[in-house]
């Protein structure tokens, strides 16, 4: 769908661009001021009492509350959070930018995300897990809701039994863990994976190597991968959060796809 206007309810006024945010308190902000967003059908202009930001859109079709809207050429997502009547949907931001008008907005389906941090220490409390939040933070690039995150030792068993019950219990869409991908006598997340998975992806574990490499030579070191179990996909990444956060950013753009593919949505989607 195409985005025809963006209009303010308090002025009337017409805007050929606008910023959108997403504040610390988690609100929603639209050119610096706190505003509702809405989107609608041409001609529509819901009856909210307070300030809001209107995005009107060439055709509303088969919206539900949860979805994403990306827009196109932007890191913009928002969130349909409620509906207000048939053509009149309440959104929040999820990832702030610019957003102009004849923008292409795509619907997204949110995906369910686990994050699996794989440590003996932070499991003890005798360090912080940052690389666990900082994934879980990056994720919402490609749509992801965090529904579950925990922190296990480096034990082959224990990390194949969540994954098991992450995937055949909680049907996550995603999986990332971090940590143990090294080459010490500790490290198993490797084989763990391996003993869990339907399907291997050789390709991301080499792009994410063939990527990182020019951060570090040392990546080449790093015993990162890719599997599927059913329709959920798994990717195992280096335990600092440095490392953790280069390596998703090189496969990002695929990663959503990838999901489309194992759950055969990639029939609904037009990008």
């Amino acid at each position: 769908m195409k985005l025809l206007g963006i209009l303010s309810n308090e002025d009337r006024r017409e805007y050929g661009i606008c910023y959108v945010n997403k504040r610390g308190d988690g609100q929603s902000s639209v050119n610096g001021n706190l505003a509702t967003l809405f989107i609608v059908k041409p001609g529509d202009m819901p009856a909210y009492e307070g300030a809001a930001c209107i995005l009107r859109v060439s055709l509303l079709k088969d919206l539900e509350i949860g979805n994403l809207l990306a827009v196109a050429e932007s890191d913009v997502l928002l969130r349909i959070e409620r509906q207000h009547a048939p053509s009149q949907w309440e959104l929040s931001v999820q990832q702030s930018g610019f957003i102009s008008v004849s923008s292409e907005i795509e619907t997204w389906r949110s995906l369910r995300v686990g994050v699996l941090t794989v440590s003996d220490k932070a499991s003890q409390g005798l360090r912080d897990d940052t690389a666990g939040p900082a994934l879980s933070r990056a994720v919402t690039l490609i749509g992801g809701i965090v529904e579950e995150q925990a922190i296990v030792p480096d034990e082959k068993e224990t990390i194949e039994k969540k994954l098991r019950h992450w995937v055949d219990q909680k049907d996550l869409h995603i999986i990332l863990v971090t940590g143990g991908t090294g080459l010490s006598e500790r490290d198993v997340t490797p084989e763990a994976l391996e003993a869990v998975a339907h399907k291997k992806i050789p390709g991301i574990g080499e792009f994410m190597r063939s990527r990182t490499v020019y951060y570090t030579p040392r990546s080449i070191l790093s015993r990162g991968l890719a599997v599927t179990r059913g329709k959920s996909l798994i990717i195992a990444v280096p335990g600092s959060q440095k490392g953790a956060l280069e390596c998703f950013e090189a496969v990002v753009p695929v990663l959503r796809h990838g999901v489309e593919i194992l759950r055969d949505w990639e029939k609904e989607c037009g990008h």
